[in-house]
This record gives structure tokens, C-alpha cells and sequence, in this order.
């Protein structure tokens, strides 16, 4: 079979709207050549639609024309590259997924391992921070939690003592091997700060604690955030006001 029916053959089992890369394409690592040829020809025949510098999709045609891709679609091409995850969603849309604000934010921010960048596309506009931690599928919602916890003073329209009982509840709901690999992620990645907070909240989960996580924080830094003590009474032993 021809790399031009092969790319054929791959793009019509596409799902309409899915944004790919020429990497993503069987040949491609062989004969780049060729299978850029076989793309632009799909382009030019209207099987297929350039969304931006080396990316496409399958259009999919609805009344008032052809139907761009949908927002989950343009958020996934912006965390994965050639198929391989690069970045997590974090800022105030995910504190909003995770019920820490009411707030509903007007862009969604993108954790990445790359460049800072803004796009605007017809119905969402998404800005990327850098973050220098490396992204594996399993440690996003880890990830997640961790920065939740980073901003915790800062999340519009919430309070730190709600946000602090709801993320018990989440890492209540994690698995022992989850529980040991979030507190690992802190040690290496987050602030004194973080690490204190994920001491208390493993500690007010009578869940233990390895004890390399004390010994990394100065005994001498308090760390204020104003907790009602006695929703936190164990705050004092990680130095949490």
C-alpha cells in the first residue's frame, strides 16, 4: 500500500474534529516528504482542514457550515504533542472543577513544559505558566492537588479553611500508592509551604508519614494562613497559623 492511501486510510478512521500533527501519522518518521505531499493533497481536495502551522483536522460539515473543533478538542491539542502529554490544566478553571471557587474564569491556564504562550481561538482563550516538573499521565491529578494547595491563600472567592476540608476529602479518596506518590511530588517540586500543609492533612488523616517530609521544612518558619485552630488542631505542629 502507497504512504498516500496509507494517510488516507488513517485520516478517514479519524473522528471528525480530532486535531493531529504530521508526527502523529504513520510514515511520517521514514518519508516526512511524502506524507506531507499526501496532506496537503487531502487539504486541497477538502478532506481535510488546516487549523494552524502543521496541525489539521477532519471537517465535519453542520448547517451553518463547517463545524470547528470543539473546546475539549482545542484544549487537548494544546496539552499533548505527538500524542505525548505536556502540560495539565491548573489556575482557577481547575479550582472551579475541584469546588474550591465559585469562580468561573474567562481563560483557562495551562501547566506546561514549555514556552509561555497566550491563544485565542473562537470560543475559549488558554494561556500556558511554565512548570520545570516532568508531566506523567499518572501524577496530573496528583499535580492538580498540589498546586491547589500552592495557591490556597490566593483562589478567588474561597475560603482556606473550606478549601483545606475539601482537600482532605480528595486525598482521603486517593489510593496508599497515590497517597505516597503526592507527598514524594512535594518534597522534590513544591514549597516548604506545600509540604507543611500536606503534613497537616495527612496528619488530621491519621495516615503516616515518612519522615523526611518534617526534616525537609526549617523548624523555625511559620507559615500563615490564618486556620481556625479548632477545625486544625494539629496546625501548630507544622508551624501552620
Amino acid at each position: 500500500m502507497s504512504i498516500a492511501q496509507t494517510i488516507q486510510n488513517t485520516v478517514e478512521a479519524m473522528p471528525a474534529g480530532q486535531i493531529f500533527g504530521y508526527q502523529e501519522l504513520p510514515s511520517y518518521a521514514k518519508s516526512p516528504s511524502a506524507v506531507i505531499k499526501a496532506i496537503c493533497r487531502l487539504v486541497a481536495d477538502k478532506r481535510l482542514e488546516r487549523f494552524s502551522k502543521g496541525k489539521f483536522y477532519v471537517p465535519k460539515k453542520g448547517r451553518l457550515g463547517i463545524r470547528k473543533p470543539s473546546d475539549g478538542e482545542l484544549l487537548r491539542s494544546m496539552l499533548y504533542k505527538n500524542g505525548c502529554l505536556r502540560g495539565y490544566v491548573t489556575g482557577l478553571s481547575l479550582y472551579n472543577q475541584l469546588g474550591l471557587t465559585t469562580q468561573v474564569p474567562c481563560m483557562i491556564t495551562i501547566a506546561y513544559n514549555g514556552g509561555r504562550q497566550e491563544k485565542e481561538f473562537s470560543t475559549i482563550r488558554i494561556k500556558t505558566v511554565v512548570t520545570r516538573i516532568p508531566i506523567l499521565e499518572k501524577d496530573v491529578k496528583l499535580l492538580q492537588y498540589l498546586d491547589a494547595l500552592k495557591d490556597i491563600k490566593k483562589i478567588l472567592d474561597s475560603d482556606v479553611n473550606l478549601s483545606l476540608e475539601i482537600m482532605r476529602r480528595y486525598i482521603a479518596e486517593l489510593s496508599e500508592r497515590e497517597q505516597g506518590r503526592l507527598v514524594k511530588l512535594a518534597q522534590n517540586y513544591y514549597s516548604p509551604q506545600v509540604r507543611a500543609l500536606v503534613g497537616l492533612l495527612f496528619a488530621s488523616l491519621k495516615i503516616s508519614l515518612p519522615n523526611s517530609l518534617a526534616r525537609s521544612l526549617n523548624p523555625t518558619t511559620i507559615y500563615k494562613l490564618k486556620l481556625d485552630r479548632s477545625k486544625w488542631p494539629m496546625a501548630k505542629e507544622w508551624n501552620i497559623r
